[in-house]
């Protein structure tokens, strides 16, 4: 097996320490210093909406919760979420906080719920502003209205993490009867190549879907941005509660299971009261009226019925029903942003599963850090859905039309899959005439550069005009659906209090981080990029989902920099093809290629032109000659053993890898990428028989060169294999010219990308 349950395990506990760490982190820190870096809010509580259909003896009755700010002290953003508290009196404002954390000043709280913000706008004094909040308990709401606390001030803090669901999952992993769940886990090394079959999101597809399940037990479906995932699922789910069969649909978010719960194939079974939800909340109920409520402590599984649950209710089902898989089918929505744990756990609710899920686009979030993830060998586990589609030989589909994107929009997205995505959408374009001067000819994406200043993520210039290019858009479309993007909170916050000053409340206009979107659809999507950490806003995962939610077209505001910024292949080419550079065909792109400069590697590089007739004679004995890898050659290129072929030795100064582990800290965001990236591919190379570690021996240094230089220390290691007459691969002139004294061959990174 690749992992054994104990690796499983220490991951799960490894990520359930990091959070329990950060949230006591956030407990133990001072509630004015939380203020002042806007993770806690002071509000004034105005009013609570009440549902129009509601009474004052209705259980169900609830509404908004309407709070104003203090303009210059920021505001929350839109659909972020919090725990919000009503204090003793005497502890209400932060003048008398003195030095308690947030968890000492949470023991004088008289109330409290969690609650997200959904709305933004102005208020008559220009000093404030007002934000709508829903979720909030009917407890806290009884407290408010009861004893008329119109005025009071509610402290928004830190939203609890979900501990229970980390937990559940160790519980799944721990247990080493012979689960069902157990089987995927304990899965082999032998990989498997990703080459689903091509279908589209009709009935006539959803039919032949359930045929395979009669004769298979697992299927695993990729869906491409807008190409139908929850159509199908709901065609999915309204056949098979046609056949009388139970069915459990889990997904990471309550939205995506709203989602679907309102598909037009799903509303004579919700009608008959056929479909039911874990956790419905009152705005749910007011969007549902016919969904059944049903309790998330036990399993509600019921022939002819659809139980709809998050995967952290779901996790809890899992560890206890291994032994009757009660489901006749599971369902798990956004697999792509599952856990392997919870990808597993599926397997322990149902005879027969369906992952539906998008390994390019979002994956799960974990706090460890990407270092740890790369030196613990836990990428597989973090990422569950590519791992289930790597390592398994399942059934499997990708869609491949897509109904929300316009056909330029389409191509581009193309570019991130290995087969073409094709445009069905019946949207007109409403910008083909020209005259505006933001929006793409025929769709598609523009790209609109704007010089902002370095390092800065909330720089207000910028986000000004970011809030300017959506007034031109509203100029001719005042009813277009907008989304602004970015991939930083500071930046969003900023984007936020921009667009307010000038517009207030717009519920046409969302301006949220790209993780907290996926599956959304607009109809015009503004991204911005700071100029700031631009590697992260450029990752290929996330690059994909921000420029993929619009049905007319997209916009990536940016500073010019981002031209010659380092990022993923795919995204380079999304780029270039967005500036007129011609780029691959998605055949062409399927093809092994890496850049550096000017320069192109396809495949692996011929080392037999780097070598001496002395090397060559070597070769023809049945010998084989030495490569030595300096670091600086990992991190201006950390895919260079793959270009390297496995006949030829690969010997690591150990004080090349101390050298990058410690470069993690030192260089720039994408330097440290490109380092994290050289160790990720040191460590799987040391796997393989051609590719070694040496220690340094400085006693074969010559008197003169100075035993404490790292340079000296990986020359070293060439000098014990001086005899196998070593190439040292450097780029660094100075190492080249104490290698060439002591007479050992070397060849630049430069000059070994041209061959």
């Amino acid at each position: 097996m690749y992992y054994t349950r104990e690796q499983h395990k220490r991951f799960l506990d490894k990520e359930l320490t990091a959070i329990s760490e950060t949230y006591l982190g956030l407990l133990n820190t001072k509630a004015t210093a939380l203020l002042v870096n806007n993770e806690v809010y002071i509000s004034q509580y105005v009013k609570l909406d009440i549902a129009k259909n509601a009474t004052e003896s209705d259980n169900t009755r609830s509404g908004q919760l309407m709070l104003r700010f203090k303009k210059d002290k920021g505001i929350p953003r839109k659909n972020e979420y919090f725990t919000a508290v009503l204090l003793e009196q005497n502890m209400c404002l932060p003048k008398n906080w003195g030095n308690l954390s947030w968890g000492q000043l949470r023991s004088h709280q008289v109330e409290f719920s969690e609650v997200h913000c959904v709305w933004q706008g102005k208020t008559d004094d220009k000093g404030f502003l007002l934000c709508g909040f829903s979720g909030i308990s009917l407890d806290m709401m009884a407290y408010l209205v009861e004893n008329k606390l119109e005025g009071c001030v509610i402290v928004l803090g830190p939203k609890e993490p979900p501990l229970d669901y980390y937990q559940n999952l160790i519980d799944i992993v721990s247990n080493k009867a012979d689960t069902p769940a157990g089987k995927i886990l304990d899965f082999d090394e032998k990989k498997f190549s990703w080459n689903p079959l091509e279908i589209n999101s009709n009935q006539d597809q959803a039919m032949m879907l359930l045929k395979e399940l009669s004769s298979n037990d697992s299927l695993v479906i990729q869906g491409p941005p807008g190409t139908g995932k929850t159509f199908l699922m709901a065609e999915l789910v309204s056949q098979l509660l046609n056949q009388n069969k139970s069915v459990l649909v889990t997904a990471l978010t309550n939205r995506a299971l709203m989602e679907l719960a309102e598909k037009d194939s799903l509303k004579e079974y919700l009608a008959a009261g056929r479909i039911m939800k874990t956790n419905v909340s009152v705005d749910e109920k007011r969007e549902c009226g016919e969904l059944v409520p049903i309790d998330s402590k036990k399993i509600n599984c019921i022939s002819g019925k659809a139980t709809l649950t998050t995967f952290y209710n779901s996790s809890g089902w899992a560890k206890n029903a291994y032994m009757e898989q009660p489901f006749d089918y599971v369902i798990m929505d956004e697999a792509s942003q599952s856990l392997f744990a919870m990808t597993a756990a599926c397997k322990n609710l149902g005879n027969k599963v369906v992952w539906i899920g998008d390994q390019n686009q979002m994956r799960p979030i974990v706090l460890l850090s990407e270092e740890s993830i790369i030196r613990n060998d836990y990428s597989k586990l973090a990422d569950g859905f590519g791992t289930l589609c790597d390592y398994f030989d399942f059934k499997s589909y990708i869609l491949t039309e897509t109904h929300r994107l316009l056909p330029d929009a389409a191509r581009l997205t193309s570019l991130f899959y290995n087969v073409p995505i094709k445009s069905l959408s019946s949207q007109p374009y409403a910008f083909s005439d020209g005259k505006l001067e933001v929006a793409p000819r025929n769709g598609g994406t523009k790209l609109v550069q704007y010089d902002m200043p370095k390092g800065e993520k909330a720089d207000r210039s910028s986000c000004k005009y970011a809030v300017s290019v959506i007034s031109q858009i509203l100029d001719k479309q005042p009813q277009m659906k907008i989304a602004v993007l970015s991939k930083f909170r500071a930046t969003v916050r900023m984007l936020q209090n921009c667009f307010i000053d000038e517009f207030g409340n717009k519920n046409n206009v969302l301006i949220d981080t790209v993780e907290r979107v996926q599956g959304m659809t607009c109809d015009i999507c503004l991204y911005f990029i700071p100029n700031t950490m631009m590697g992260m806003s450029l990752d290929r995962s996330l690059f994909n989902v921000a420029t993929s939610r619009a049905t007319q077209f997209t916009i990536i505001l940016a500073d010019k920099s981002v031209i010659n910024a380092n990022c993923d292949t795919a995204v380079r080419a999304y780029l270039n093809s967005v500036v007129g550079v011609e780029v691959p065909s998605v055949q062409q792109e399927m093809e092994t290629e890496k850049k550096i400069g000017n320069l192109v590697v396809k495949g692996k590089i011929d080392l037999s032109q780097f070598e001496t007739p002395k090397q060559k004679a070597v070769m023809s004995a049945d010998k084989k000659n030495i490569y030595i890898i300096d670091t600086n050659v990992f991190v201006d290129y950390p895919d260079i053993i793959s270009k390297i072929d496995a006949k030829y030795q690969v010997v690591l100064s150990a004080k090349v890898i101390d050298e990058l582990d410690k470069l993690k800290i030192k260089l720039d965001d994408e330097g440290k990428r490109n380092v994290e990236k050289a160790l990720k591919n040191i460590n799987r190379a040391l796997d393989t028989p051609n590719v070694s570690m040496e220690l340094s021996d400085i006693s074969l240094l010559p008197s003169d060169f100075n035993a404490k230089s790292p340079d000296n220390n990986i020359l070293t290691v060439a000098l014990k294999f001086k005899e196998e007459n070593p190439i040292l691969l450097t780029s660094d002139n100075g190492l080249q010219v104490k290698a060439k004294g002591l007479k050992l061959s070397t060849i630049s990174l430069r000059e070994f990308l041209k061959r």
